[in-house]
């Protein structure tokens, strides 16, 4: 993960919502010396979309000059590799628009002066596109509608939560959603459908403004899996582990965490232990890949 590159993407503005979570999602997989090379299953399942709909993103980010994407075919496999994503930032980023020689390489264009057939094999874009049009027209606003507390990102987080569920006063969830940070805002919308899930699944109200207030969304963003009764099932490989073994031996001395290691798993309703001090910092700890098992529970 680089900060550098998705505090970048949270001060691009003129996106759509779901466009903006795509961006950070990629810059999220940003390695500041490799580059960036998600698999499209991955973007897809991080950012909450089908491929159809995020190579639409992917389309809009690449026209408005935000990123560019490279196709390369390994030359002893003739297989195609990961794309790998540029983005505007990077000293040597060219646009997409700007890239005119066709290169074999990329799988791009014939190899001869001749015009080539396309191959569906390395296309480059492999998802259909569900449009005719490749260009889409820009969606306007309602008159007053972008003005409105909340904004049009508040509109789609509205909208895709289901009617039954909405709180009574949409004005009071605006000016709760408004308050927010550009970044929150885009995980707010990028994670209320795993949290609506897992309160059902714990047979709860998905309730949208104290999902705002206290804001849940960190709580999701980047979280272990949930079960079939709506817990955090946490293994020996997320960074919350260590936490929950120092809680553990804490409550419970060494049996215990000798006992929950052998299981392999924890499950909880929380994804940090309520007795953590560093409980409130949950994207930075979530995003450490450096933390071990012992360092977290000494740690705690």
């Amino acid at each position: 993960m680089s900060h550098a590159a998705t505090n970048w993407a949270i001060t691009q503005r003129g996106l759509k919502p779901a466009t903006r979570i795509v961006l950070w999602h990629l810059c999220d997989r940003h390695n500041p010396d490799l580059g960036c090379f998600p698999s499209q299953d991955k973007l897809a399942y991080d950012c909450e979309m089908s491929r159809s709909a995020l190579n639409e993103h992917l389309k809009i980010l690449e026209l408005t000059g935000l990123i560019r994407r490279e196709q390369h075919i390994n030359p002893r496999t003739k297989q195609q590799e990961n794309t790998r994503y540029r983005f505007a930032f990077e000293a040597d980023f060219v646009t997409a628009q700007d890239v005119v020689e066709p290169s074999p390489e990329s799988g791009h264009g014939a190899e001869s002066g001749k015009e080539g057939e396309p191959c569906p094999e390395n296309a480059y874009s492999r998802v259909r596109n569900p449009d005719t049009n490749p260009v889409r027209e820009p969606v306007r606003e309602p008159p007053g509608r972008a003005d409105a507390p909340g904004g049009g990102d508040f509109d789609m987080l509205w909208s895709s939560w289901p009617e039954k569920m909405r709180p009574d006063s949409r004005e009071a969830a605006a000016k709760t959603f408004a308050s927010l940070e550009a970044d929150g805002k885009a995980l707010a919308i990028a994670t209320a459908e795993t949290y609506r899930t897992t309160m059902i699944l714990r047979k709860e109200k998905p309730l949208m403004i104290p999902f705002l207030k206290k804001q849940l969304f960190l709580e999701f963003h980047g979280a272990p899996p949930i079960d079939k009764d709506g817990d955090f099932v946490i293994t020996p490989e997320r960074p919350e582990w260590g936490a929950w073994l120092g809680s553990i031996r804490r409550h419970y001395g060494e049996p215990g965490v000798q006992s929950t290691i052998k299981c392999c798993r924890i499950l909880r309703k929380t994804r940090w232990p309520s007795d953590l001090s560093l409980a409130q910092s949950v994207t930075k700890m979530a995003t450490s890949g450096t933390a071990t098992d012992t360092a977290s529970a000494d740690r705690a």
